[in-house]
């Protein structure tokens, strides 16, 4: 499968299949000046070709009418473990999807269909309810509307994948889904057998999750399920704590750090393997005091290969290493400081 040579021909086949939308309108940006604009002209296997050879770039418009063939999520900080812990919560509702380096410092997740769509309303239903259980219900979603409101002829762009003029530098490009560090060597294999999700599949994750579709509306938080609670205490859900921890690293206690690091993302979802490239990522934003060194891949692998083969579920709110990242707002945090003070 590797080896597969493609013509161009197929390329821009297989590309104009999963990244498609409305016909007549896309979107383009100036990769000196970074303006963005939109081109009224049709989609055209010129345009694309443009856009995979880096003369052009090319942005679609995911939405038609109420129905969308693929669903993107935009993560603009440049935090691997965010469309890691995505990925992960999707396939709790076997739900594949793939991770894109985006052409800025984020990344992209996308989800793609059935050929013919789905309903917008229900896919972002579904992706909502996974950024929420992730902590972060603002996290942009393209389409970013249920439907186009009448007189309205089109939605929001998102810069498509695979524009040649950055592709080079390892941007737009999508990463192996076994070892998100890094860059699949082939993306039109990758992007060949890309798993579809079918709507039926959404209308059981809905059914099973109790969601409740709200009027038609663009980003922000909206209600999850008949009985939404905070993601502080989702079980789904990280803590605070260890969401700042991944964010900014730590400073010291490294190693209880990791393991309870590890726990929580057990407790989040995420498997083993991924639970491993998290943490990598982690380690290296840590910035140890006296001159220590971060802790090596052969200590994480140690300390998370504990916390999955344990039956350790307690948050660790009480040790030094979370201490310091603990919210006071977090409940955790309150029925802790209670439960001492009796």
């Amino acid at each position: 499968m590797g080896n597969v040579k493609r013509s161009t021909a197929e390329k821009i086949r297989v590309f104009k299949g999963l990244f498609t939308g409305l016909t007549n309108v896309y979107g383009t940006y100036d990769v000196n000046t970074g303006r963005v604009r939109q081109v009224k002209e049709p989609v055209t296997d010129r345009v694309i070709h443009a856009h995979l050879a880096g003369r052009q770039s090319y942005g679609v418009y995911l939405l038609t009418g109420d129905r969308t063939g693929a669903l993107a999520v935009d993560f603009d900080e440049d935090e691997l473990c965010l469309p890691i812990s995505f990925v992960a919560g999707a396939r709790r509702y076997d739900i594949p999807a793939y991770i894109e380096r985006s052409k800025s410092k984020g990344y992209h997740v996308w989800v793609f269909f059935e050929n013919g769509g789905v309903l917008a309303a229900k896919a972002r239903l579904v992706a909502q309810k996974i950024l929420v259980d992730m902590g972060k219900p603002t996290t942009e979603v393209f389409p970013k509307q249920d439907a186009l409101a009448d007189g309205v002829s089109y939605g929001n762009f998102i810069h498509a994948p695979l524009f040649g003029a950055i592709v080079p530098k390892g941007r737009a490009v999508f990463v192996d889904p076994a070892e998100p560090t890094n860059v699949y060597p082939n993306q039109w294999e990758l992007l060949a057998r890309v798993q579809r999700v079918p709507e039926l599949r959404l209308d059981a994750v809905i059914r099973s999750c109790n969601l409740e579709p709200q009027e038609p509306a663009e980003n922000g938080p909206r209600p999850n399920s008949r009985n939404e609670s905070d993601d502080s205490t989702s079980p789904f859900g990280l803590p605070p704590c260890a969401r700042r921890m991944l964010a900014e690293g730590v400073t010291s206690f490294q190693r209880v750090s990791c393991f309870r690091l590890a726990v929580h993302l057990k407790r989040y979802g995420l498997p083993y393997d991924l639970a491993l490239v998290a943490l990598e990522a982690w380690a290296k934003k840590n910035r140890p005091e006296d001159g220590k060194r971060i802790i090596t891949d052969a200590e994480i692998t140690y300390q998370a290969k504990c916390a999955f083969e344990s039956s350790y579920r307690s948050f660790g709110c009480e040790e030094p290493a979370i201490a310091a990242y603990c919210d006071k707002d977090c409940p955790l945090y309150a029925y802790t400081v209670g439960k001492s003070s009796v």
